[in-house]
């Protein structure tokens, strides 16, 4: 852990996350407050399971819910930017919808309107955005080999989106890329030409396995994962070969561009290790091997030769700042991802 002359935001001070109740922003809240901040966490409606299961676990008053229907309208996010020093901007439109009219202006609205209420706000120091890999590039196992650096951006998925001829079945999936990369690109655009008076950074987790803080958030892709136990192999058709990252590495990473105050104008590529669904399979079966409902996974699988160059300088940030070797391995996130289910 850094000193607090490291620290961009000293320990008391009040983060804002959006959408708190989903897989990664609960688990940013966590790290957040087990650190000694005060997190306001915004939620569409309410949510008074959240407030309580982080109150019963860290106390009274240092974490409240905001009910924030839309962020289309900047006067709902400047009414929770109150005594705000650091802001986590986590929510995003994860619905698969195929229609790229209803999702990707959305997302550039919303992470954009967040950037200018910041703006407006002195007090704010620290703003992550959390983005996705399918911002960087579309995540279909790529055999041959490429390269993923900083300047990487998924163009293809955007002019896929808007393609129609691109297959129905996949379109959510690459809407949902085009959105992320549109939503990323867009904010490093906004702060370019506005140079705000806080600092700026992006985090761009890939497929997110590990713990679920609580039975009311379903888990997103780890949500997926477990239903293989019950013999739901469909996420194996869904999502392709590609690399997995354990959600709790990807909270941390979000508070290391929240906090540390080395961290500065960096996109954050969260990329634990290269998996494929095969590999998925055969640990949960090791892990619970009297469950013989483990389906298999649907269809042909190959081991994606993406080399992701910006990893190791996550992986220096997660040893700098919170003294980890490393990005937690694939059985151990697996294992903490299907505790108490059998």
């Amino acid at each position: 852990m850094l000193t607090s002359k490291d620290l961009a935001l000293p320990k008391g001070s009040r983060v804002l996350v959006t959408g708190a109740n989903g897989y990664i922003a609960s688990h940013v809240v966590d790290q957040l407050l087990k650190l000694g901040y005060i997190v306001r966490g915004t939620v569409r409606t309410p949510k008074p399971w959240l407030d309580e299961y982080f109150q019963q676990k860290y106390g009274d008053n240092v974490f409240e819910t905001a009910v924030v229907t839309t962020f289309e309208n900047q006067d709902g996010i400047d009414g929770v930017l109150g005594d705000v020093d650091g802001i986590v901007h986590a929510a995003s439109d994860v619905t698969w919808n195929p229609d790229p009219e209803n999702v990707i202006p959305w997302v550039v609205k919303a992470t954009t309107n967040i950037l200018e209420a910041a703006a407006k706000r002195s007090a704010v120091k620290r703003v992550v955005l959390v983005s996705s890999s399918s911002a960087s590039f579309l995540s279909i196992p790529c055999p041959e080999g490429r390269v993923i650096d900083e300047k990487s951006w998924n163009d293809e998925a955007v002019r896929a989106a808007w393609d129609q001829s691109t297959p129905s079945k996949i379109k959510g999936f690459i809407v949902y890329g085009a959105s992320k990369t549109e939503g990323e690109r867009q904010a490093w655009k906004w702060v370019e030409e506005h140079q705000p008076h806080y600092t700026f950074n992006t985090v761009l987790p890939c497929f997110n396995v590990g713990k679920i803080l609580h039975p009311e958030i379903f888990g997103s892709t780890m949500g997926h994962v477990r239903k293989l136990l019950s013999g739901d192999a469909s996420a194996t058709a869904l999502f392709l070969d590609q690399w997995f990252v354990d959600v709790e590495d990807v909270a941390r990473l979000c508070v290391v561009g929240t906090l540390d105050r080395e961290v500065n104008s960096e996109r954050i590529f969260a990329f634990g290790e290269q998996t494929n669904w095969i590999e998925v399979v055969s640990i949960l079966r090791e892990l619970r091997p009297n469950n013989k409902l483990i389906s298999d996974p649907i269809g042909e699988f190959v081991r994606d030769r993406t080399e992701v160059v910006p990893k190791k300088r996550a992986e220096e940030l997660l040893r700098r700042f919170y003294k980890q070797p490393g990005f937690i391995t694939l059985r151990d996130s697996l294992e903490m991802g299907i505790e108490g289910l059998e």
